[in-house]
């Protein structure tokens, strides 16, 4: 854990470097859903309820691992469904808005709609997100190690005491 005083002392420069991940990968989730981060978010929520109580109880500690145990199907039977009410609940979404979002994510094959409202996502859909996966993966990789670097750097240096004077502390 970061010790609190120290990122205090480099608030804006670990800020920056967070947020310039962010700020890029937003930009790149803004393309692949065609403008509509809502969408982004609902489908977000979706997949990790459908598959938190799977990873936490069986794939995360597994010699296998979670790609190995869905694509034998292991996961099928404890995947967990949600629902228009629980996205909204979850990201503040209107639930109206939510339903309106689901309706064009069943349209892209990412979703299914149960009988009885259950959100699911359909199986392989991930396929479609193979290629920017696999690119957030490689750039929050090197995102976190710029910042692990700059940690180190910054854990060598004296952290200077004393909260600092108006015109020293103007944001850039």
């Amino acid at each position: 854990m970061l010790d609190p005083e120290f990122v205090r002392a480099h608030r804006l420069e670990l800020s920056y470097l967070t947020g310039r991940f962010l700020t890029e990968h937003l930009a790149r989730v803004h393309a692949a859903f065609e403008g509509d981060l809502t969408a982004a978010l609902v489908l977000g929520t979706i997949g990790q309820h459908y598959i938190q109580r799977f990873y936490d109880e069986h794939a995360r500690d597994s010699a296998v691992g979670l790609d190995r145990l869905v694509d034998s199907g292991e996961h099928l039977s404890r995947v967990r469904a949600c629902n228009a009410m629980s996205v909204s609940a979850a990201t503040g979404i209107p639930r109206e808005t939510v339903r309106r979002k689901v309706r064009w994510l069943v349209s892209k094959g990412w979703v299914a709609v149960g009988t009885r409202g259950q959100l699911t996502l359909v199986p392989g859909m991930s396929s479609s997100f193979e290629e920017f996966d696999l690119e957030t993966v490689a750039r929050f990789h090197a995102a976190s190690r710029d910042f692990l670097r700059r940690i180190e750097h910054r854990s060598s240096a004296p952290v200077p005491r004393g909260k600092p004077t108006r015109a020293s502390a103007a944001d850039p």
